[in-house]
């Protein structure tokens, strides 16, 4: 980073900002509010972006660990005053759609690729990365063969610009449930079945 440039940036970030909130007045009109509001979501996924990078290149550096907490959770709940819930949600995101090292130091794509491609888009928000990751995690996911597994990620992530995160959680367990047709491993373990006899005494 050049020296200096994140002073920078913090400026002309907090004067944009103001900007928008002088825009965002009462005096704007009802087609430059709404405009308002869909910039406002629109930065900040790119912000949400911008932070789940972070997080992930501090997590490859063992940075939370060299600091003494025991996950990225713990350390993201302490460092922001984020809940659990919020702090998980960027750290799902950071382990599933940001690049990888391997263990020799090569760049391996992102776990979700087809999602971290619909995110770096703005096309999925956090929330949508969330359940595209919770659904590929299921137990029902994991019994598909890879390439359907992979297809249906692209499927998911393909959905994320039409669907709200609660209705892609929904499409996608049906979609997910009709392709895993043979369900789940039955159990083979015996019942044991008791007959007991009771003698009741008067």
């Amino acid at each position: 980073m050049v020296p200096g440039s994140f002073e920078v940036a913090h400026q002309r970030l907090a004067e944009a900002v103001d900007q928008l909130g002088v825009v965002a007045g009462p005096s704007g009109g009802d087609d430059e509010l709404l405009s308002v509001l869909r910039l406002c979501e629109g930065v900040a996924r790119r912000l949400d972006q911008i932070t789940v990078d972070t997080i992930a290149v501090l997590i490859r550096r063992g940075v939370f660990t060299e600091r003494g907490y025991k996950s990225p959770v713990g350390a993201l709940g302490d460092l922001l005053g984020w809940d659990r819930s919020e702090a998980r949600r960027r750290v799902i995101a950071a382990e599933q759609v940001c690049v990888r090292t391997g263990l020799d130091g090569t760049e391996l794509p992102a776990k979700l690729d087809a999602t971290a491609d619909a995110f770096t888009a703005g096309k999925a928000s956090l929330r949508h990365v969330e359940v595209i990751a919770r659904l590929l995690n299921s137990a029902a996911a994991g019994r598909l063969a890879p390439d359907v597994w992979a297809g249906v990620e692209e499927q998911l992530a393909g959905k994320t610009g039409e669907y709200s995160p609660s209705e892609l959680h929904t499409w996608g367990t049906t979609l997910i449930e009709l392709l895993d047709q043979d369900g789940a491993e039955p159990d083979d373990r015996e019942l044991e079945l008791v007959n007991e006899l009771h003698l009741v005494r008067k």
